[in-house]
């Protein structure tokens, strides 16, 4: 049975009393859209001032890639994508795709977790869509990222600030304990 503590230091949550698991549900962490790479196909500049990376027109399926920093044992529960869609009264789509690459002896396994899928529109738009209800627990073995797939028409560009991967923080409160003294 879990019991709720007020504080641990400064941080609060859940204990299990049983495995003695400390959780934090919905920490939100932003990766900023500077430390992606050009992906396989199409145009991609990143700007040295601001960090945004910025789709040219005129692309077709132009990918980029931002790579994620987790910690094993967290549980991945949503992503969140963020930039502006410059339409000038044509078409542009965007889909983004959670990703992990799996360690294996014949070679490595690339697997969606969970997608954004066709954010399509012929005006202006602030990106800021998100997929729920994911329940991919972090392990060792796997690296995440992020691929985000673009196509412009002519006139029209994306700008992506970057992604925002919620998980529920997994701790043993037993080490916590220790850390304090």
């Amino acid at each position: 049975m879990a019991k709720v503590i007020s504080k641990i230091g400064m941080v609060t949550g859940n204990v299990d009393d049983t495995t003695g698991e400390f959780s934090r549900t919905s920490q939100v962490y932003h990766i900023p859209a500077r430390l992606g790479s050009q992906g396989a196909t199409g145009t991609w500049s990143i700007a040295n001032d601001t960090g945004i990376a910025t789709c040219a027109a005129s692309q077709t399926a132009a990918t980029f890639c931002i790579p994620l920093t987790l910690k094993q044992g967290d549980v991945i529960t949503g992503f969140k994508i963020s930039g502006q869609l410059e339409s000038a009264g044509n078409t542009a789509t965007v889909d983004a795709d959670l990703r992990a690459t799996t360690a294996a002896a014949a070679d490595l396994t690339d697997a969606s977790i969970g997608a954004i899928t066709q954010i399509s529109k012929t005006a202006d738009y602030l990106i800021a869509d998100s997929k729920t209800g994911l329940s991919e627990t972090v392990t060792s073995g796997k690296s995440y990222y992020v691929l985000i797939t673009v196509t412009t028409a002519a006139a029209t560009d994306v700008a992506l600030q970057g992604v925002e991967v919620t998980v529920t923080e997994k701790w043993n409160s037993k080490i916590l304990v220790k850390l304090q003294k």
